[in-house]
Parts: C-alpha cells; structure tokens; sequence
C-alpha cells in the first residue's frame, strides 16, 4: 500500500513553461500520469500583473505567493484559484475516461499540499 501511494504521488507532475498544457494519459505500465504546464500569462492576470512584472518579481526571488501578498490578494485566493484550475481539468480527463475515480481521488488527496509546495517556491532564492 506505501508503494502505491508513492507512486500516485510521484505520478504528480508539475511542470513550468509559458503555455497551458494538460494531459492525462496511461503509461506502458497502466499507471495514470497526470502532467501540468501552467499558463503564466493566465497566473499574472490573476495577479494583477503583466508578464513581464512576474518575472521580475521571479527573478527577485518572490514566490507566487509573496507576490500575491504585495498585491493584497488572500493566500486563500491564490490557493482556492489552483484548486478550481485543477478541478476543471481533472474533470475534463475524467469525461474522457482516462481518469478514473480512483485515480482521481489519489490525486486530488495530494493536490493541497502540492499547491502549496508550487505557490511557496522559487528557485532563483
């Protein structure tokens, strides 16, 4: 059962770029892999930022959530606009029946601390 559950873990990839991709698909050995490439236009937008600023304030250091911060918006708010991201996602692969309720539900029982983990972080630090 450990086994398992690191591997639905590892399955969540999040991956940076400049475009919004999202797949769902089985790979050779059956397991679900569930694979994110955000938007960062979109992120900025939501921020009240142009691109240019978020990766000025990436360059700085500043996670998403510090930038949100400056700008006054509520950590809740950062986190409850990832969660919907997700959710509508998740739900278009689950209609396509690649994404099973199980595999869904593994994935959403990791996708909080995921999320925090992505909106705390910034590798130029």
């Amino acid at each position: 059962m450990k086994n398992a559950n690191r591997v639905y873990v590892l399955l969540f990839i999040v991956v940076f770029s400049f475009s919004s991709t999202v797949y769902a698909e089985e790979n050779k050995e059956g397991i679900l892999v569930y694979h994110v490439k955000y938007d960062y236009e979109a992120i900025s937008k939501f921020l009240g930022m142009t691109v240019q600023e978020y990766d000025q304030e990436w360059r700085k250091g500043l996670s998403i959530a510090e930038m949100a911060e400056k700008k006054g918006i509520a950590r809740r708010d950062v986190e409850g606009y990832f969660y919907q991201f997700h959710y509508e996602e998740m739900q278009k692969w689950r209609k396509k029946g690649v994404m099973t309720e199980k595999h869904y539900f593994h994935l959403v029982y990791g996708l909080a601390d995921e999320i925090e983990e992505f909106i705390d972080r910034n590798p130029n630090r």
